[in-house]
């Protein structure tokens, strides 16, 4: 090869090497230009992803605060838009519960505008179908006034129908198919115990999300976890399809064994092949008040006993559940319940809130350290 031809080469070869460096950069500076201008520096990056591990909160009651015009702001002090803060903490995924009927709080077209505030932050949203005009829950699970009919298909119709309106109403990234439903749904029609009923409704209620919007990932949601292994057998032994099982785990109601909550979790994903997701958790920060609403944990002997009922209590318990759950073998979640339920309705409110020393928030609606390990 003569000296022309190696410098030919020579001078190829740079020319590829800087096609390739400008490509390299192009791509850099198209997908800063993709990504949110309202991120602060260290803020992480939450990419909305359903098949990956779901960082949530259930910010349900927000159609309660944010119609008082209440502000939240952030641990300097600064206000923020709550649904942009989230997402900057590390959420991911916003969950709503409905009510069936006219409920000022929870129907439907009020929780629908929390929904697109959410989209707006480029959220994802799980939809919590309570089946219900109230709290659905292992100790009620009442059949809507609406539905008023105690008659198996014809109940069966309307749980269908309910389910299809909400899915193209909201059209979720997750749809949870009732609420903490350990003892079944609408009762006393579909008590667990009655398994041609109770699972005839849940493969309905299957079947419609499967028709109506096949991308959403369903999710079955029980209170306990010492019930997972029996439950979730028995939706798979029953021929009930889902995609992701959830629990409810709080120390005061279900004990202080975290081993035992995440092997219980790994162990019923090896049986099912489903994702197991921590679906309700929270923690007090303070066992004082805000306003004179009974607390629900409300004394030393409701908490985990490594864990005390302080800021750093609080997110010290949260920073290890997610520590833990993201040490599953398995893309899996983690859900703070009711993050934002602070006292909302004046300091000597008997309607206001009995969360908010477990909120996120103190009682100067600042934010707690525990925003601070949600996107760790």
């Amino acid at each position: 090869m003569n000296f022309k031809m190696r410098n030919t080469n020579r001078y190829l070869v740079f020319l590829w090497k800087l096609f390739v460096v400008f490509l390299l950069l192009w791509n850099l500076i198209s997908c800063q230009k993709d990504q949110p201008s309202n991120l602060q520096p260290n803020s992480p990056l939450v990419f909305s992803d359903p098949d990956s591990t779901i960082i949530a909160m259930d910010v349900s009651s927000l159609t309660m605060i944010l119609r008082r015009g209440v502000e939240f702001r952030n641990q300097e002090g600064k206000i923020v838009d709550i649904f942009e803060y989230l997402r900057q903490s590390g959420i991911n995924t916003i969950r709503l519960r409905t009510w069936v009927g006219s409920d000022p709080n929870y129907n439907s077209d009020t929780i629908y505008k929390i929904a697109q505030l959410a989209r707006k932050s480029k959220l994802l949203v799980w939809l919590d179908l309570h089946y219900s005009n109230t709290w659905a829950d292992p100790g009620n699970q009442k059949i809507p006034q609406e539905w008023n009919s105690q008659d198996f298909d014809l109940l069966r119709n309307d749980l269908s129908d309910y389910t299809r309106e909400m899915l193209n109403k909201f059209q979720p990234d997750f749809i949870q198919l009732g609420n903490e439903i350990d003892g079944g749904m609408l009762w006393p029609v579909a008590v667990i115990s009655d398994t041609a009923k109770f699972y005839g409704l849940c493969r309905e209620a299957v079947k419609q999300t499967r028709i109506t919007s096949p991308k959403t990932r369903i999710i079955y949601h029980i209170s306990s976890y010492k019930n997972a292994d029996w439950f979730f057998n028995q939706l798979n032994n029953h021929g009930v399809d889902y995609d992701i099982g959830g629990v409810s785990y709080y120390p005061k109601w279900h004990g202080y064994n975290l081993d035992s909550l995440f092997q219980t979790l790994n162990r019923v994903y090896k049986t099912t092949k489903k994702r197991m997701i921590i679906a309700e958790n929270s923690y007090p920060f303070t066992f004082s008040w805000a306003d004179w609403t009974d607390n629900v944990v409300g004394w030393e002997g409701d908490l985990h006993p490594n864990y005390p009922g302080t800021t750093d209590g609080q997110s010290n318990f949260v920073s290890e559940m997610l520590k833990r759950t993201h040490s599953l073998p398995f893309a899996s979640g983690y859900c703070y319940w009711e993050g934002v339920w602070i006292a909302f309705d004046g300091p000597e409110s008997k309607q206001g809130s009995p969360w908010e020393n477990q909120a996120c928030f103190d009682f100067s609606l600042k934010a707690l350290p525990v925003m601070k390990v949600f996107g760790k």
